[in-house]
């Protein structure tokens, strides 16, 4: 049966008029960087004086269970930073505490609260460093030496050594730390290294002890004497460019014993030698010129 057109424009028109079910309101979900400042916030609220605040933001950086939240993880690190020397007490409990693998995240922290607060004593840094170095994963450990390297303090030496013999692919960065703290004492590892170590860590271990100096020269000088052709020469290249009037009687006798191991190094430690020498005589002559004259 046809339905009259007349019947079907009244009920469109109906259709038309009726009022629609209309969606209700839906409340926008919170961006990441929304629910990192709100959850930021609710932990500094909820910490009331710094040390607590700061608590609760290591919390929120690395939770102890659960998966955490990147955002919120990454603002809190941030603020964390800002936080300066206040930050430093909770940042090293939680090198101690966190799973090895946040270990990395907080001494970079670490190095941020340095950068805001660079006036605290260095000792309260290097004794993060010093336990990321115990107790840090590979990259903790990288981070804290090369902090270390700009903090100059003897009290690191025998961490930094212990870290290289129990991960040996830390190994060259200590040794040329070593070399540029310069601190006499790093001379028996490095000594060790130069003697017996791996063929790409002896030269690392005699251009760190010449960059040394002073004491840590002793075992280059020593090495000059070794039954080993290599030995002798990575020790007279090693000494070459630091060797000073002390080092003649040394350069001497290798000259006199070994001076056929490589005849172009003889010949660079005998022009050293003569030029050596001209120093102490125009010194000499010039501490004669300034006595006073019988």
């Amino acid at each position: 049966m046809r339905v009259p057109v007349a019947l079907l424009l009244g009920l469109t028109t109906a259709s038309l008029l009726s009022p629609q079910p209309t969606r209700s309101a839906e409340r926008p979900r919170p961006s990441a960087d929304d629910r990192a400042r709100e959850a930021v916030v609710s932990a500094l609220a909820a910490g009331g004086d710094i040390p607590g605040q700061a608590r609760n933001l290591v919390e929120l950086a690395w939770p102890e269970k659960g998966k955490r939240d990147e955002a919120v993880a990454t603002r809190a690190r941030r603020e964390l930073a800002n936080f300066g020397e206040h930050a430093i007490g909770p940042l090293r409990r939680a090198l101690n505490s966190v799973k090895i693998e946040y270990t990395e995240e907080v001494m970079a922290t670490v190095i941020g609260a340095q950068r805001m607060a660079p006036s605290l004593t260095q000792v309260e840094y290097l004794a993060c460093a010093i336990d990321a170095l115990w107790m840090g994963s590979h990259g903790a450990k990288v981070r804290a030496i090369e902090m270390i390297a700009e903090n100059r303090s003897p009290m690191v030496i025998g961490p930094m050594e212990d870290s290289a013999i129990d991960d040996p692919t830390l190994a060259p960065l200590v040794i040329e730390t070593l070399g540029t703290l310069r601190f006499a004492q790093a001379r028996f590892y490095l000594e060790k290294v130069m003697m017996e170590g791996s063929p790409e860590l002896r030269p690392l271990a005699a251009s760190s002890l010449a960059q040394i100096g002073g004491l840590a020269l002793m075992p280059l000088k020593n090495a000059l004497k070794a039954p080993s052709r290599d030995t002798r020469l990575l020790a007279a290249r090693a000494l070459l460019p630091v060797a000073t009037e002390y080092e003649l009687g040394a350069l001497y006798e290798y000259l006199d014993k070994h001076g056929d191991d490589d005849p172009a190094l003889s010949q660079s430690i005998k022009a050293l030698s003569v030029n050596i020498e001209k120093a102490i005589a125009a010194r000499d002559a010039s501490a004669a010129a300034a006595s006073p004259q019988n």
